[in-house]
């Protein structure tokens, strides 16, 4: 047990990642209340494959933890634990020995639950039954929460491990069972079961009597684990290598609860009967696979079918799809960075396929490839990681310097792909830019000397235009191609803010002329004509002042990859305790202000920019003027760091 302080920071720490983020407060302090810490140091293993479970679930509050699993020919990694990961869950809820092993890479600091505490939560609130039920019916050893190390790396979700899924009741999906499935008498042999399963191309087999009532279940890996060691003779009874007893399901089962079943049970097959029990007949086999791919809505399957798209037509209706996970998501209020950058991910896998796509259309029309690399660039809300709705592009293309010679044929080959890649995305539903800040156009579709060459003139000539374009481009982030581009941009970036010495000044009183949008009388201010008049422009207003200023303060720390505001300002919170508060307000609050936008765009059909304040209740207009407020400090904290009194006087 810990102490009550260390139960409140340990129940703050659980809410910042799901599915903790989804218990209430008060509910979270009392699961914080039971934990306890331990210390593990490199290289020492946590737990080994094989070992009984302690009867607890681990978090990872600090380091890294790898997690192993023995094959007959190596050991293999099969996972990477970060801040924030929960893993032994299936073991615990099994009650099974541990299916690999833990192993400290970096020395940690761990969070203990008690398995009856832990097991009492998912029972109380099923949305986090469902977190990690979902991500266990995959066979994984860890339940992450897929955004929160993007930072640091890529995640290609899909390929090697499934997305959380999360589940309201009025969204439970009926998981239907193949209608034909093959069977085998208990007096067949096991080279009888091998044959069919071969001829038939299937992983697994009911093994029925004559009333065609389930005594057993077959699989592949029965063959690997009873026939592969020698432990039995193909020509040996089936009995000898089949599962008993039979786990069953009734017809039209939930896919929650089939789901629960296999997690429950640790099994990957169940068999489907008349009424769910053994008693009667069996009509079909549900595997994980059927269960994976039944989930339509999961990022990991709509990004799985985004790469295999053949057109853009395809990819606009798998892009409806992804928009209405993440409306289902708000409305869920599942964690707003969890949230943004499950749709980076969405995003940078439609991007990757439109520059496929673009590229595989050039190279049927006959169009010769540069030797030149390039890398297709996000910019503004995207290149922040940050975009939920479909709004106007923001990108560019960033090219290798080609010779003197092939200047312009290399630039006419890009700004003819960037042309095709920016209407195949606007025909997924992204608008084109109206300021025509897109790779379309030959100003923002350059080689990295020109953009080098853009950057200096904006720092070195910090006029209203350059300051507007340092505020657009400043946040940039490579989607697709080479990425070292992007990077040694970035370096030019930081090594310029050197010698430009005035530009943070003038950009940091840029990023002040936004201030907070209440009145007077803390009332929203509001457009006073055109054709939102009498709304909220919550882009404008509430949301730019806070990119902008954690935008410039992070400039100045020159910290390199950073770009989502919320992680900005979790980074100036760390690198600045005096102003911890302040930062971790404010991210908050930036955090409230992408949900409300989204959900005002999605339940609209717009950009979601402008809110009608009588469109809001009244817990949302107090929660949004307390967030206003937390611009007033962020811009005075810019005032002092920067010495704008005087810089402006």
């Amino acid at each position: 047990m810990i102490s009550q302080s260390l139960a409140t920071r340990t129940s703050d720490f659980l809410h910042h990642y799901p599915p903790y983020a989804y218990i209430p407060k008060e509910n979270l302090r009392t699961l914080a209340e039971s934990i306890r810490m331990k210390f593990f140091a490199e290289n020492e293993f946590i737990f080994q494959e094989g070992e009984e479970n302690e009867g607890v679930v681990f978090v990872l509050q600090k380091g890294r933890v790898e997690i192993f699993k023995e094959y007959e020919e190596d050991t293999r990694l099969i996972d990477v634990c970060d801040v924030g990961d929960t893993f032994g869950v299936r073991s615990v809820l099994s009650g099974s020995p541990y299916v690999s092993s833990a192993k400290v890479s970096e020395e940690a600091l761990l969070y203990l639950i008690p398995a009856e505490e832990f097991k009492a939560t998912l029972s109380k609130f099923p949305e986090v039954a469902m977190f990690f039920a979902s991500g266990l019916a995959a066979g994984m050893s860890i339940i992450r929460e897929q955004g929160k190390k993007m930072n640091r790396a890529r995640i290609e979700l899909g390929e090697s491990r499934s997305a959380s899924v999360l589940f309201r009741e009025e969204d439970v999906i009926v998981l239907k069972h193949k209608g034909e499935v093959a069977f085998i008498k208990p007096e067949n042999t096991i080279k009888d079961a091998a044959d069919i399963m071969t001829e038939m191309g299937i992983g697994s087999l009911v093994v029925a009597n004559d009333e065609l009532l389930p005594v057993g279940i077959v699989t592949n890996v029965d063959f690997t684990r009873k026939i592969g060691n020698g432990l039995f003779g193909i020509n040996a009874p089936i009995t000898k290598i089949m599962s008993r007893p039979v786990l069953t399901v009734p017809q039209g089962e939930t896919m929650a609860e089939i789901i629960l079943t296999m997690m429950k049970h640790n099994v990957r097959h169940l068999v489907v009967t008349e009424d769910g029990t053994p008693q009667t007949r069996f009509v079909g086999i549900i595997t994980e696979h059927d269960v994976l791919l039944s989930q339509g809505n999961n990022p990991a399957v709509l990004i799985k079918r985004i790469r295999h798209a053949k057109n853009q037509e395809k990819l606009r209706q798998i892009r409806d799809r992804a928009a209405q996970l993440i409306y289902s998501y708000l409305e869920q209020e599942i964690s707003i960075f969890f949230i943004t950058q499950v749709m980076t991910e969405i995003n940078d896998a439609l991007i990757k396929k439109a520059v496929e796509l673009s590229l595989r259309k050039m190279d049927e029309a006959g169009e010769i490839r540069p030797k030149e690399a390039f890398c297709f660039m996000s910019l503004g809300s995207e290149g922040r990681g940050e975009q939920l709705l479909r709004t106007d592009q923001d990108n560019a293309i960033i090219y290798e310097d080609p010779p003197e010679e092939m200047k312009e044929e290399v630039a006419a080959y890009f700004l003819k792909l960037g042309t095709h890649i920016t209407d195949v995305i606007e025909a997924c539903g992204f608008a084109h830019c109206k300021g025509e800040i897109m790779a379309s156009n030959p100003k923002w579709n350059v080689s990295l000397s020109v953009w080098k060459a853009h950057f200096r003139d904006w720092m070195y000539t910090p006029d209203p235009e350059a300051l507007l374009n340092s505020s657009i481009f400043f946040d940039f982030r490579g989607a697709f191609g080479k990425i070292s581009l992007v990077e040694e941009l970035t370096s030019y970036l930081h090594e310029s803010m050197d010698t430009a010495r005035g530009f943070i000044n003038f950009f940091a009183a840029n990023a002040v002329k936004n201030p907070p949008p209440l009145s007077f009388f803390r009332n929203f201010i509001v457009e006073r004509g055109g054709k939102n008049k009498d709304e909220f422009d919550i882009k404008a207003r509430g949301m730019m002042p806070i990119t902008d200023a954690a935008r410039v303060l992070i400039l100045s720390y020159k910290v390199p990859e950073i770009t989502h505001t919320m992680k900005r300002l979790e980074k100036l919170a760390e690198l600045e305790p005096q102003n911890a508060e302040v930062y971790q307000e404010a991210a908050m609050a930036y955090g409230l202000m992408i949900r409300y936008r989204a959900l005002h765009g999605f339940r609209n059909r717009n950009s979601g920019r402008f809110i009608h304040p009588d469109s809001l209740n009244k817990i949302e207009k107090q929660t949004l003027k307390y967030a206003f407020r937390t611009i007033e400090s962020l811009q005075s904290i810019l005032k002092t760091r920067f010495n704008l009194n005087v810089f402006l006087s």
